[in-house]
């Protein structure tokens, strides 16, 4: 059983990944390291919104970075981290089959198919 203290900091890694660039930063990552403008040319935002989610994602351990010269680089602190985002989309494709098939489910009683 985990105590409250774990379930708190558990949750506070959960919501460093609720982001959808954050999460885009975590898929970018699993290819391996890359710099910071590497990272938001791929993923479309801009360099303050990047550096925000970055902290962020760095306060809770998920990420590690270090300079080279003025260049900031970004990978992954801990690679278990994609086994949950691959339990996430998982969880998130079962959860869009199932939406659809509600959705079919009401057009058909609704007589709008």
């Amino acid at each position: 059983m985990t105590t409250h203290n774990e379930r708190d900091k558990a949750a506070r890694v959960l919501h460093a990944l609720a982001h959808p660039v954050r999460l885009g930063i975590l898929e970018v990552l699993q290819e391996g390291e890359h710099n910071v403008t590497a990272l938001y040319n791929k993923i479309g935002c801009t360099q303050s919104m990047m550096s925000q989610q970055l902290h962020v994602l760095e306060e809770q351990c998920i990420i590690a970075t270090r300079k080279e010269g003025t260049t900031k680089f970004c990978r992954l602190r801990n690679p278990e981290v994609l086994n949950m985002m691959d339990c996430l989309r998982s969880h998130l494709y079962s959860y869009l089959r199932f939406r659809f098939q509600e959705d079919i489910a009401e057009e058909i009683s609704n007589g709008e198919t």
